[in-house]
């Protein structure tokens, strides 16, 4: 990336002490130069030797079929050794530094086909064919590849501190991934939901709070996750919070629908400046002003549409349909209980009663679950005892 660096300090020509640093810099890019491009055209005897080994592709597909693509066998029958295959990913790396990302990719392909012991260069090599796929643009690919790193993260005998860190960065990377997916604001809040990467995002990362609060109101099962998203905003107010936490505590604590809805505005504008969200800002803020208008409808059992036009900053027009929509479930997919009264322009809403049966199953499942909590919690505490007992 020199020549980058280059066309940088010789952009700004007027600026002398930036033009005096260059010129001090020049021989060291050169020197810098020379020994990137004499690697390039001289490549290491163990990178070519390999090169040819996988070249063959007759032997490569028999080697595959009998299971036999292993670091043993390489070194047994092809005199390939441990420390040739570790010149070969290094050669990897060197390609990804210059820019050369297919080539990268290739070469840590080839390297990941080898079925070797797991150490610290497999999982290097992993977050590698990771990154040079998402530089790409190969969307599917990276999917498969960021699952192969989450599994590599947990299986490989790292430090906990260690795994702390690059689960951080994985939740980073992340975002590119799923972000260019069908599906992937259902995926991300799946990823982001788990116990251990809830944690890291609490100790590492609050910042991507807001992604995985979007993420949620973007989904479709954002009813059932909108209780957890609260916690989740409560945990960590302290280190982090932007429009999007503000918006959902206005509504679904506080119930201040003017505070609800001028965060409403920052909100698009904090998405319209976000390089992740701003293909969705327009869908967050319709997602949200549905929300807005459930909460609003299921407080109030008379809602006048024009206190509801006002609320949701449209016209008395655009209301009256919004709300149609929503009694006939064409917004959310689940019907509204209410009727409309055009003629005095009212929306009553049902009173929701549930049977002695219906309160009696809800409240038995409530209780099995927490006996089970219960009992988890108990054999921890008699595992515990039973631990310091024995330290006695």
């Amino acid at each position: 990336m020199l020549e980058l660096v280059e066309d940088e300090y010789n952009a700004l020509p007027e600026d002398h002490p930036m033009r005096i640093e260059f010129l001090k810099k020049i021989p060291e890019i050169e020197a810098r130069k020379k020994e990137i491009y004499d690697k390039i055209d001289n490549e290491p005897d163990a990178v070519r030797k390999i090169a040819q080994f996988f070249d063959d592709e007759n032997l490569i597909s028999s080697l595959k079929s009998g299971a036999n693509l292993t670091l043993d066998y390489m070194s047994t029958h092809h005199g390939i050794s441990g420390s040739d295959l570790e010149e070969y990913y290094k050669y990897g790396k060197f390609k990804y530094d210059c820019g050369n990302y297919a080539e990268a990719e290739d070469l840590l392909v080839r390297y990941l086909s080898v079925s070797q012991p797991p150490n610290v260069s497999v999982l290097g090599a992993l977050w590698g064919r990771l990154a040079c796929r998402i530089l790409q643009a190969k969307w599917d690919d990276s999917l498969t590849d960021l699952n192969a790193v989450k599994d590599g993260i947990e299986s490989r005998s790292i430090s906990p501190t260690d795994q702390l860190r690059q689960r951080a960065w994985l939740m980073h990377w992340a975002l590119f991934v799923y972000m260019n997916q069908r599906d992937g604001i259902e995926t991300l809040v799946d990823f982001f939901s788990e116990k251990t990467y809830l944690q890291t995002l609490e100790n590492l990362c609050p910042w991507l709070l807001r992604y995985y609060i979007a993420a949620i109101i973007l989904s479709t099962r954002r009813k059932a996750m909108i209780p957890e998203a609260l916690a989740e905003i409560h945990s960590i107010s302290y280190m982090y919070s932007d429009p999007i936490t503000s918006f959902v505590v206005n509504l679904y604590e506080n119930f201040d629908f003017e505070a609800a809805q001028k965060s409403l505005k920052d909100c698009h504008k904090v998405l319209s400046n976000d390089f992740f969200l701003q293909s969705s800002a327009n869908k967050f803020v319709y997602e949200a002003r549905l929300l807005l208008c459930e909460v609003y409808c299921t407080i109030n059992r008379k809602v006048d549409i024009a206190v509801l036009a006002e609320k949701l900053e449209l016209t008395e027009e655009e209301a009256e349909r919004w709300m149609v929509d929503m009694v006939r479930g064409a917004t959310s997919g689940v019907a509204l209980d209410a009727r409309i009264d055009s003629s005095g322009k009212q929306v009553l809403m049902s009173v929701s009663t549930r049977s002695a049966h219906q309160l009696v199953l809800d409240h038995t499942r409530d209780l099995t679950a927490r006996s089970a909590a219960l009992a988890t919690n108990l054999d921890s505490i008699v595992q515990e005892q039973a631990f310091y007992v024995k330290l006695r």
